[in-house]
């Protein structure tokens, strides 16, 4: 299971899901519309730069990127 961010296609309400892979898109809580995945852009810096558990995204919003 994942804790994803949908956006709604129709009135842009964001909610959080969790999913499995066999999962459909779910629909708006609050105007029932079609969902898409948001990406955040978030960094978590869960990458492994030179081994030292640092960002490889290269975001701005990550302070291992140093961007």
């Amino acid at each position: 299971m994942a804790l994803l961010t949908f956006v709604c296609k129709n009135c842009g309400h964001e909610q959080e899901e969790l999913v499995t892979s066999t999962s459909s898109l779910p629909k708006c809580k609050k105007c029932g519309g079609d969902m898409k995945q948001s990406f955040s852009g978030k960094c978590y810096g869960f990458g492994a730069k030179g081994g030292n558990g640092g960002c490889t995204h290269n975001c701005a919003t990550c302070s291992g990127c140093k961007k």
